[in-house]
């Protein structure tokens, strides 16, 4: 409906910290009259500029037929928006983080004025609860207690059900060996198909399967109750540390 101009959107506009606007402003000044772009499309350009995003900046070029990499105008502006946010603290590590949280405002505000709650507190004990499980003070510890909880039902819960199943097969392979011998079953024939075979695959099943059973419905439930994004929220910072997000 879009490419058949019988839709036209108005995209609501994001207003977003006061060193970033000014910085956009000036590569969107740019990207307008260097290269004709229309506002919004400067503006979503101009951020990507800002992160330091090659690959899409690349297939930009591409598909717009634009030299955004190579042009002096451009260049000399982006020297000077990088100088003017690291003088905000602003950076790579965390201009994606003041991106997200002045959409995520926007948000906010829109789904205010469009949405009515018949209890506007029904989000407070969640709150409450988050400010308890996603504390500095509280959250590893308490997850650490959750993990340790988990993995101590799943190491020594799983060795009952465990036994129980080994002996269970290993009476069968018992009576496996009665049949094979009632039937006359070659020695070489009853040793691969039982001793072989048969106690391998008991022998796994029998070690696998209760740790399995136990711990992946733990996780599940911890999942359905919201816990699992919560310990992601709180290790977050680390693995940022540790370079695995980016």
């Amino acid at each position: 409906m879009y490419v058949l101009g019988k839709i036209n959107p108005t995209p609501k506009k994001i207003t977003y910290a006061r060193a970033i606007e000014n910085s956009l402003s000036k590569l969107t000044h740019v990207l307008e009259s260097e290269f004709s772009l229309s506002t919004n499309l400067s503006r979503w350009i101009g951020l990507k500029i800002i992160d330091g995003e090659e690959k899409i900046l690349q297939s930009i070029e591409e598909n717009l037929g634009i030299d955004l990499l190579n042009n002096e105008a451009l260049e000399d502006i982006k020297n000077i928006v990088r100088i003017e946010l690291q003088e905000n603290n602003i950076s790579q590590n965390n201009f994606k983080d003041l991106i997200v949280s002045s959409i995520m405002h926007k948000s906010e505000t829109i789904c205010g004025k469009v949405c009515a709650f018949e209890d506007e507190n029904y989000s407070n004990q969640d709150r409450k609860i988050d400010k308890i499980l996603t504390s500095k003070k509280f959250g590893i510890p308490i997850m650490i207690l959750f993990l340790g909880i988990i993995f101590w039902l799943t190491i020594v819960g799983s060795n009952y059900p465990s036994q129980v199943l080994f002996a269970m097969f290993a009476w069968l392979q018992e009576k496996l060996f009665w049949v094979a011998d009632f039937f006359h079953c070659p020695d070489w024939l009853s040793s691969m198909l039982i001793s072989g075979i048969y106690q391998t695959l008991t022998w796994i099943v029998s070690v696998m399967l209760p740790p399995m059973a136990i711990f992946f419905p733990l996780f599940t439930i911890l999942e359905d109750l919201g816990y699992l994004p919560r310990i992601a929220f709180n290790m977050d910072g680390l693995f940022k540390k540790c370079c695995c997000t980016r």
